[in-house]
């Protein structure tokens, strides 16, 4: 070898020592591979920033966005309410129901985020079944991991590798290949978890751990908000037409707390903030919460229509934008003594206080009258940002503030209309992925699905520099002769051990590599060694890639392997030894399958 060739490979392991010390951020050390490689004549500058206009970095970026953008609009909250309904008291059951819908979402969903959305289903399953969270915490992280083999865009490798096999041979990886192989990896995961892997996890008493705070469906049955929900619709020419809520005195005259109005529109219902002000018409549908008493009294002196308020109800009132909080006072509060009225709550912050729990009694009568005694606990209702506004207020305490959030799950059709305007593209080769998903990102920002604040957030920069940085060391890789070297040592395994033997080598490195390092990283520097592996060995390349793929997506065995596996850590109550345990085990599985399958 060469002196660029010796560059190249100091250049290789000084990355790699320092992505696994972290002692420099991690994009820090991407950024700089190109710099060295330029600087030492390695690569021409004009290849060292080929990373930047990559297919692969655009398409990953846009997926970020898109994933956001199903998250914001509920796509995910209504799979995981699904769950709820679905998942009965056996662990088996649970987890199979978990396992199949987690990796059903995160194939066309970031990963990591796919798992944030079903933790607070995956706790609330737990405590209303009984079942210890650490038998349901590990299968739902696992199971977010096998979703990415099943799609191109289920995880940054997949896209890398589709992206480098286009530039390779010209025909890139389909969006649904990989699930020739990752829809049986996953099956087996999700078995092996659902009959004997869950038997193996710790069991750790749910009562015994700190959970998370009470969610919004919890706090509505503990203050028996479900039990006097009542919907109403507005007649044309009767009582409360064409009245603001104020003049309809609903509160004052009824002692009902308007919860939400929806109003019809052209791409169908809207949720209206119930202020002071709104104006009623004809068709709105009013929410109320109160004595059904007051309810039937107010329908029949203003007019309305009755409804049923089932327990369903409760997820369409919290799927509009709306979110219920507990709230108690702060020790020397201003509002000790005060009634809600008096310190004009709704005025100030736009939220509704629906009952109040006093000593072991829930009020729900008369609460803006009530004077506020230390140790009063509120439920109340409104958006996010008045319950933000009420927590930064220091009079007021807001229990579980950071696990408050809302999702407008109306705007879920459009969602995942883009998501398919992202995808189907691709599929018939009438756009590349990286045009159709960049596209759909921004409309997912024009039309209101996320906004540019949220966008910008959702993208994860560490991961772009990650992969702009290691592309041009792959490409040094193969340019110096390194990547031959490598692959005459994976030929060797191909020669005692015939395809298996490489298919073996090539997802075992991968999945060590990603381990140590970066999936993404692994991916790029080990495509020009999976593609002179197989050219040699007379096997296709497309197969060498997904073996890559499929290793750099086995990240069971430690915690710090994979995000999903430090998310779930801690609600499981997890130590190294029970990933060890069952996620070697899992590895085991995943492994020869995937072996096993490439080789067919």
């Amino acid at each position: 070898m060469d002196v660029h060739a010796w560059i190249s490979v100091a250049t290789l392991v000084a990355a790699m020592a320092l992505f696994i010390s972290k002692v420099v951020p991690l994009a820090v050390t991407a950024l700089c591979i190109p710099v060295v490689l330029a600087v030492t004549g390695t690569l021409p500058a004009d290849e060292c920033l080929a990373g930047f206009g990559d297919r692969a970095v655009i398409a990953v970026a846009a997926i970020f966005i898109l994933g956001a953008g199903l998250q914001e609009c509920g796509v995910a909250t209504l799979v995981a309410r699904g769950l709820e309904r679905l998942g009965g008291r056996s662990p088996t059951r649970s987890i199979l129901v978990i396992m199949i819908a987690v990796a059903g979402l995160s194939a066309f969903m970031s990963n990591s985020a796919t798992v944030a959305v079903f933790l607070p289903a995956v706790a609330v399953l737990a405590r209303r079944t009984g079942i210890e969270p650490s038998r349901l915490m590990m299968p739902l992280g696992f199971a977010a991991i096998l979703g990415g083999t099943l799609t191109l865009i289920g995880t940054t490798p997949n896209l890398i590798l589709g992206s480098l096999l286009r530039k390779r041979t010209g025909s890139p990886l389909g969006m649904f290949e990989f699930a020739e192989v990752g829809a049986p990896l996953t099956l087996a995961g999700i078995a092996f978890m659902a009959f004997l892997g869950w038997r193996l996890l710790p069991r750790h008493d749910a009562q015994s751990r700190r959970g998370d705070a009470p969610l919004p469906e919890e706090l509505a049955q503990s203050y028996g908000f479900t039990k006097n929900l009542h919907r109403k619709k507005v007649r044309a020419g009767w009582g409360v037409t064409g009245a603001n809520l104020a003049q309809a005195r609903v509160g004052s005259a009824y002692h009902l707390d308007v919860v939400l109005v929806l109003r019809a529109g052209r791409m169908g219902q809207r949720s209206l903030h119930p202020g002071g002000d709104l104006v009623l018409e004809a068709g709105d549908e009013l929410y109320v919460e109160g004595e059904e008493a007051d309810a039937r009294r107010l329908g029949l002196e203003q007019g309305l229509a009755f409804g049923t308020a089932d327990p369903t109800e409760l997820e369409r009132i919290l799927g509009r934008g709306v979110t219920l909080a507990e709230v108690t006072l702060a020790p020397r509060s201003a509002a000790l003594g005060k009634t809600l009225r008096d310190l004009r709550f709704r005025n100030r912050f736009g939220l509704n206080a629906i009952s109040v729990w006093r000593g072991d009694q829930v009020l729900t009568q008369g609460t803006g009258d009530l004077e506020l005694q230390l140790g009063d606990s509120l439920l109340v209702s409104g958006a996010v940002a008045g319950i933000r506004q009420l927590a930064r207020d220091p009079d007021w305490v807001v229990l579980g503030e950071n696990g408050i959030r809302a999702e407008d799950v109306s705007r879920a059709p459009l969602a995942v209309g883009l998501l398919l305007l992202a995808i189907v593209p691709p599929l018939f080769n009438i756009l590349p992925l990286a045009i159709s998903a960049m596209a759909a990102a921004l409309l997912m920002v024009f039309l209101g699905c996320l906004t540019p604040q949220n966008a910008r957030r959702s993208v994860d920069f560490t991961i772009l520099f990650l992969v702009i940085g290691t592309i041009p060391l792959g490409t040094a890789m193969e340019t110096s002769g390194v990547a031959a070297k490598l692959a005459q040592a994976v030929l060797f395994l191909q020669g005692h051990f015939g395809e298996a033997g490489l298919m073996a080598s090539l997802f075992f490195a991968s999945a060590i590599l990603s381990t140590t390092s970066n999936n993404g990283a692994a991916a790029v520097i080990l495509a020009p060694v999976a593609a002179m592996s197989a050219e040699a060995a007379g096997a296709p390349i497309s197969k060498a890639f997904l073996a890559v793929a499929y290793g750099a997506s086995c990240a069971f065995v430690l915690p710090f392997a994979h995000q999903c596996n430090l998310m779930v850590m801690g609600p499981g109550g997890y130590g190294t030894k029970d990933f060890a345990r069952v996620g070697g085990l899992m590895t085991l599985v995943v492994a020869s399958r995937a072996v096993a399958l490439l080789c067919l």
